[in-house]
């Protein structure tokens, strides 16, 4: 099944799926929960002068939203690949990730900024 650009704008919809997508892409296709987790709260919770850091609550936070709502939509569009023993998240190696990136580039903001710039710029 070839995933329609209809479907991609979907997937495309959620910012956390987003910064998942854009994380693999900069890993050169591969990371971890544990990693994507800790990079997703940062980018959600981090302010213009914020350091580095987030809680252990806001990863896990994070962890149980990609682990249960956006990992299940983005292994059913055949987008990623879990290898749920090793905690390893890839790219799938199919042309439905090439049409999800092709609909990326038509986002006015690719990758999407941080949850709290977003919140103060409407």
């Amino acid at each position: 099944m070839t995933l329609k650009s209809t479907d991609a704008f979907r997937v495309l919809a959620s910012a956390d799926r987003q910064y998942v997508l854009h994380e693999l892409l900069e890993r050169d296709g591969e990371s971890t929960v544990g990693e994507l987790s800790r990079r997703v709260a940062l980018r959600r919770h981090r302010t213009a002068a914020s350091s580095d850091t987030v809680t252990a609550a806001e990863v896990e936070r994070a962890r149980v939203r990609l682990v249960h709502i956006h990992f299940p939509q983005l292994l059913q569009q055949d987008v990623i690949e879990v290898d749920w023993a090793d905690n390893e998240v890839t790219l799938a190696e199919s042309d439905d990730v090439d049409v999800l990136f092709e609909a990326a580039e038509e986002l006015d903001e690719w990758p999407p900024e941080p949850e709290s710039k977003l919140r103060h710029s409407w």
